[in-house]
């Protein structure tokens, strides 16, 4: 089985579900992914959360260090573009193309990832 999902409702909307069923508030998977759950016995749901959790905390880190930035600011930390622009220091049309590369780079990265951690049932991330 393998779950279709939109990239960007994944990152806005899903990573925090996901990262809530693990014990965590997304702003925190900025330090990386904790097991709050340690010596408690969990249910699969729960495993399936942290899984996807860490499986996203480590395609973003794999990431450029720009794309990172962007990733981290609009996603994990629920900055406006506008904000993340700023910090980043590019202009509009610039900071569009980075971004698009960034989105790019997490879903090859993601995807590599969740191959290397045989995550089941499997998301393919699409735009």
């Amino acid at each position: 089985m393998e779950y279709r999902e939109d990239v960007r409702v994944f990152l806005m909307y899903d990573l925090g579900t996901f990262a809530a069923r693990s014990g965590q508030h997304k702003a925190e998977l900025v330090k990386g992914p904790r097991d709050r759950f340690k010596g408690i016995k969990t249910n699969n749901r729960i495993e399936y959360a942290k899984n996807i959790t860490t499986c996203a905390v480590k395609a973003i880190n794999a990431c450029s260090d720009k794309s990172r930035k962007i990733l981290t600011g609009v996603y994990i930390l629920d900055k406006t573009n506008r904000e993340v622009m700023k910090e980043v220091g590019y202009k509009n049309s610039r900071y569009w193309d980075l971004k698009h590369i960034a989105i790019d780079e997490f879903m090859d990265n993601f995807a590599k990832v969740q191959k290397e951690m045989n995550l089941k049932p499997s998301f393919k991330l699409i735009k």
